[in-house]
């Protein structure tokens, strides 16, 4: 089972609704769904911890790119094993509304997950992934992840960061694996 999920984002309101933030959204969720309050500052992130079965929520604050950073500076004060860390995040080679979760791998040309592998030096540690489609040209991928999504496409959005809610939340209560095969096989 997963002791601690951590959603990519950026930090700050400039950021809140883009894309790349999809990550930070479904950590929000979770956090609601637990009723968790109060969250604290440390590991350089915004930090939830449920003490009774040792489980962390996290919401690195270095900046997408940096992301590594803060999750190496996790895993050396907790122990906590990276292949023990659920890394959610943003996807465009997933469709909108789509949802993945693979045990490993690489970064996909994600920057995010290219730090946390430079930093922590390994790739074995699962993610799940939830598309946000592609920008109509390459030279649109930074303006595409750094704005909001169209508004036509609020509602699987919403679903879609609730589903992600929910396989994130079994993760820390069942055998990854099942958590796995559950969100791969269901048309999310």
């Amino acid at each position: 089972m997963i002791k601690a999920l951590v959603g990519l984002g950026n930090p700050g309101p400039k950021y809140k609704d883009t894309k790349h933030n999809i990550g930070f959204k479904v950590i929000d969720e979770v956090a609601f769904k637990l009723h968790l309050k109060n969250p604290l500052e440390k590991y350089m992130s915004i930090v939830f911890h449920i003490k009774e079965q040792d489980i962390y929520l996290i919401k690195p604050q270095t900046f997408m790119n940096n992301s590594g950073i803060a999750l190496r500076q996790f895993v050396e004060k907790t122990k906590i094993a990276p292949s023990d860390i659920l890394v959610i995040y943003d996807d465009m080679d997933l469709p909108i509304g789509t949802i993945k979760m693979k045990p490993n791998g690489g970064s996909g040309g994600h920057n995010g997950v290219e730090s946390i592998i430079r930093e922590l030096r390994t790739q074995e540690f699962p993610r799940l992934r939830i598309g946000i489609g592609r920008p109509a040209s390459k030279e649109e991928v930074t303006n595409y992840v750094l704005s909001p999504f169209e508004y036509k496409d609020t509602p699987i959005v919403k679903k879609t960061i609730e589903k992600a809610s929910e396989y994130a939340i079994r993760s820390l209560e069942e055998p990854l694996e099942y958590v796995m095969t559950l969100c791969n096989t269901k048309s999310s």
